[in-house]
């Protein structure tokens, strides 16, 4: 079934309800419905059809759901571009996709009009001067559309990673990948149409796309969105808004607390955090909880898992700091094994994450070497390799360790940064901390950290004295670097690529 079939039932269940809003104006799921379904005919008019690549240049905004939702409407497959790409990373993702489309707004259009790229025939533009008006468009078409009919195994999206190791991946999601999601987090959360959420994780990446925007029209549920990260505006928009829950990647869930400004706003409609995307220090979840008087649930998943794969539930007996919970068993298996024998591992003992089931995608995009390498056959079944370490207690919780490319190697001993972390981070005083590997003529590598104060009173012996209190000598760090602020991805993660470029020499 196309998945963009749930607008309309959210329309009929209830058509006067709020959808979505953001900083320039509110829709009802009427509302919404009718819009998509304008996108739809009027790519239609201009000769997309079904199968055809539509791409978002665009912040996270109610004109990106409705093209979002209107080209999937038409059959064609939307897919968004990361707002930090420029000249020939744009250039690249539109070749690579064979894109006939992009709808972006006035203030971006030039960086798209002026490219070159084979395919692409229309530039649709919101509040601008070139190519078509998407005001116009809307108005011209009408406001009804009978949904192309897709089937669940058939492309729906496409979403590019951010391309820090390399060429950016066309990661392909079908109509059931992005159901099983939509349906699984519902489930696992207990959403309702009575919840209010707040998408601020950017829609071109699963963090915003699929862990709010989409579910959330599965649930008939409002959602806010922001356009860019912001911890006041956040705040601000909790607190009109009565936002229930949202969805913050860890360095976010920092920003607020370093921001000292919680206390000026009441947040007192938040029930639940989600976190996910990279690892939550473990030391700062009590100090999230207790500013913001609600649970923090860590989750997991990757832009392969579309995303949900593991996650904390509200209604979880037990949480265990630390843990991205248990599988979610309605929608994939797990398989953790050894890196380098491929054999499964025991109980409480480290190996790399093998996902298999429905949100796991079949692939990527025109990369056949790429499958190969990331899509393993283990006993019958296709698996997709995450490159994550991790572990699953006697509980069946599972715990990350660190990814398998972070691994620093020092004097033939395997270290995985984030142990190192979660000490430093126990040190009052430090705002954040990344610990890279970093070259040695000797050890091969060194255990380097860089650390972010809160307080200039924190030193490099106060750091290295944590560490040796409570971490082996091989993991102590023999390096440590004072920084104002982490390089952070296009997500908001640490940015490792960047740290191991700048503090790389020896």
């Amino acid at each position: 079934m196309n998945f963009a079939n749930y607008v309309d039932v959210a329309a009929r269940n209830a058509p006067d309800r709020t959808a979505l809003t953001d900083h320039r104006r509110e829709v009802t799921f009427r509302e919404l419905a009718g819009e998509t379904n304008a996108v739809a005919n009027a790519l239609a008019d201009l000769g997309i059809g079904a199968g055809d690549r539509v791409a978002l240049y665009l912040p996270n905004s109610v004109t990106f759901v409705t093209a979002y939702f209107g080209a999937m409407k038409r059959g064609a497959v939307p897919f968004p571009i990361n707002m930090r790409f420029k000249g020939h990373e744009i250039e690249y993702v539109l070749e690579d996709s064979g894109a006939v489309a992009v709808v972006t707004a006035g203030q971006f259009e030039d960086a798209i009009a002026d490219l070159d790229v084979d395919a692409l025939e229309h530039l649709i533009v919101g509040d601008g001067e070139r190519g078509h008006d998407y005001a116009a468009l809307i108005e011209g078409a009408g406001p009804t559309y009978d949904v192309y009919p897709r089937k669940d195994g058939e492309l729906a999206e496409l979403v590019y990673t951010s391309g820090t190791t390399g060429r950016p991946k066309g990661v392909k999601h079908t109509h059931g990948n992005l159901d099983a999601n939509a349906r699984g987090l519902i489930r696992y959360m207990n959403w309702s149409a009575a919840e209010i959420g707040l998408t601020v994780c950017p829609c071109f990446h699963v963090s915003g796309l699929n862990i709010t925007v989409t579910p959330y029209v599965v649930a008939g549920a409002t959602n806010h969105l922001l356009p860019e990260w912001d911890p006041e505006t956040t705040l601000e928009t909790i607190a009109a808004r009565g936002v229930t829950y949202t969805f913050f990647i860890p360095t976010m869930v920092i920003d607020l607390l370093e921001s000292g400004l919680a206390a000026e706003y009441d947040t007192s409609s938040l029930d639940v955090i989600g976190v996910g995307g990279s690892p939550m220090p473990k030391e700062r979840i009590e100090a999230v909880e207790e500013t913001f008087d609600c649970t923090l649930l860590e989750g997991y998943g990757m832009t392969e898992t579309t995303p949900l794969a593991a996650i904390n539930r509200p209604d979880q007996e037990v949480r265990k700091a630390g843990s991205i919970g248990p599988p979610a068993e309605e929608v994939v298996d797990v398989r953790i094994e050894d890196p380098e024998t491929r054999e499964e591992v025991g109980t409480n003992e480290k190996g790399e994450f093998l996902w298999h089931g429905d949100t796991i995608t079949p692939g990527y995009f025109r990369m056949p070497e790429k499958n190969e390498e990331a899509l393993v056959d283990r006993e019958g079944k296709t698996w997709l390799r995450s490159g994550d370490i991790g572990r699953m207690d006697a509980d069946g919780h599972l715990f990350v360790e660190d990814r398998i490319d972070d691994m620093i190697i020092t004097g033939g001993e395997n270290v995985y940064p984030r142990e190192v972390e979660e000490v430093v981070y126990g040190l009052d005083g430090v705002a954040g901390v990344a610990v890279i590997g970093t070259p040695h003529e000797r050890l091969g590598e060194t255990i380097t950290a860089i650390v972010v104060r809160s307080e200039d009173a924190v030193t490099a012996d106060d750091v290295e004295s944590i560490c040796r209190a409570e971490l082996t000598d091989y993991k102590v760090p023999r390096r440590i670097e004072f920084v104002d602020e982490l390089p952070k991805t296009s997500t908001r993660k640490i940015d490792k690529v960047s740290l191991r470029d700048q503090f790389g020499a020896e």
